[in-house]
């Protein structure tokens, strides 16, 4: 349970991050500044939350309240529940081969779920 506060942590982290490098237009440049490792480890990091997602949020919420019946805290856990959520809602099986891909695929669904949203 503990493990997969860093685990999922770091995938939700990835995406957080590669998602927000992708609208300032900065993608390459800062997963380059992480090391040559990283494009390779954020597209399976998003594979891992769209393919699992939901399962993952479950499983995380279970991990929070490990955290939290030890005195723990679990703000970044939660956070990370929220997320592996939002992406596994996306219902993206299988996802599109390649990190690009990946994350084009998730802006084009965010924002149209953003415009249907907008429109109600």
């Amino acid at each position: 349970m503990i493990r997969s506060v860093m685990v999922k942590g770091i995938e939700a982290l990835t995406a957080e991050c590669v998602l927000a490098a992708e609208r300032a237009g900065v993608t390459a440049e800062v997963l380059g500044s992480l090391g040559p490792e990283w494009d390779a480890k954020a597209d399976y990091n998003l594979d891992r939350m769209m393919v699992h997602g939901l399962r993952r949020a479950a499983e995380m919420e279970e991990v929070a309240l490990t955290l939290e019946g030890l005195g723990a805290a679990s703000g970044m856990t939660r956070e990370a529940v929220a997320l592996h959520r939002r992406l596994g809602r996306l219902g993206v099986t299988p996802p599109p081969e390649g990190l690009s891909a990946k994350i084009e695929k998730i802006t084009d669904l965010e924002s149209k779920l953003v415009g249907r949203v907008d429109a109600a």
